[in-house]
């Protein structure tokens, strides 16, 4: 009842308890119910008494703000069913009070929301948590839509050694070894994967391991490919180094442009072989941005714009 009916701003009188106990078949007498809230308290429930408001719960293991922001990030993942955004939103709701939680649904339409048609995405993700746990190989189905927006297997049957889930761009990748690509990790979308099973096999590594946090940082998208480094010239202004550091982390290393005063330079691991991303991050900087190397990607880029230039005039 503390849970359900009561919050900061919602107390229940002794006679309200009195007669919840009782259309629950439990009448108790006031003397008892004290001596039970006393014991809820002494169990850890934060119980308080206001005069001539009643009982109430003043504290939970999460406030309404942190259950505010899970419930849009929930509603926002595409990763999940509108079905299982639903059920998730209701345990949400049930850890706070019938009179908070329409509040966790300020603004949420799941159903204008993009959203995965993969049922079994929740069992996949036990499934993938247990083979890093038991450091076993996993194989799976890997899926494509078509022109008719039918989902159409791709190739056969998959092995791989997953190493980690990344969250990208509102989607779940599961970082993997896999023979095809044995050179580099490659990415598969966790929507994508159907029939994932644990395979009787050890994970096989890379020599290179895995830092995960350096290859989070190197990927505009999560395309597989090696990465390398990547020299680029900034204006030297504020809102550029916020967004290397928000982009790189604040260990990147931010030198002043010799050849310049007024720009900085900067050292960074970008999966080049897949540059599209990239290169509409560079873009969207409107020519503040340059490559300085290497050159091969500096010449590829300007050949993009080239294009997309007569394309556009074309048009």
């Amino acid at each position: 009842m503390f849970i359900k009916y009561t919050d900061q701003n919602n107390y229940v009188s002794m006679e309200r308890i009195q007669n919840y106990l009782t259309s629950c078949g439990y009448p108790a007498h006031k003397v008892t119910i004290k001596d039970d809230i006393d014991a809820l308290i002494s169990s850890g429930m934060e119980i308080e008494y206001i005069h001539n408001k009643g009982y109430h719960l003043r504290s939970r293991p999460f406030s309404l703000s942190i259950l505010k922001i899970l419930a849009d990030a929930i509603a926002s993942f595409r990763f999940l069913t509108v079905d299982d955004s639903e059920k998730l939103l209701k345990l949400l709701e049930s850890l706070c009070s019938i009179y908070e939680a329409p509040m966790l649904r300020r603004k949420i339409m799941l159903t204008n929301r993009v959203k995965s048609d993969n049922e079994q995405i929740l069992d996949n993700i036990d499934v993938i948590n247990s083979a890093f746990r038991n450091n076993q190989q996993i194989s799976f189905d890997y899926y494509d839509y078509d022109i008719n927006k039918h989902l159409v297997q791709r190739g056969e049957k998959r092995l791989c050694s997953p190493f980690a889930l990344v969250m990208s761009g509102e989607c779940y990748y599961v970082v993997s070894y896999y023979e095809k690509y044995a050179d580099t990790y490659t990415n598969f979308r966790l929507d994508r994967m159907r029939n994932i099973r644990l395979v009787n096999s050890a994970r096989e590594y890379l020599d290179e391991k895995l830092n995960l946090e350096q290859y989070i940082k190197s990927s505009f998208s999560m395309f597989s490919g090696k990465s390398e480094y990547v020299t680029l010239r900034l204006p030297l202004e504020n809102k550029y180094c916020n967004i290397v550091i928000d982009r790189f982390g604040k260990s990147v290393l931010m030198l002043r442009d010799k050849k310049s005063d007024n720009h900085f330079i900067i050292h960074v691991p970008v999966r080049a072989e897949y540059p599209q991303p990239f290169f509409s991050w560079i873009f969207s900087f409107r020519g503040k941005v340059e490559i300085i190397s290497p050159i091969r990607l500096k010449e590829r880029y300007t050949k993009v714009l080239y294009e997309s230039c007569v394309q556009q005039y074309m048009n």
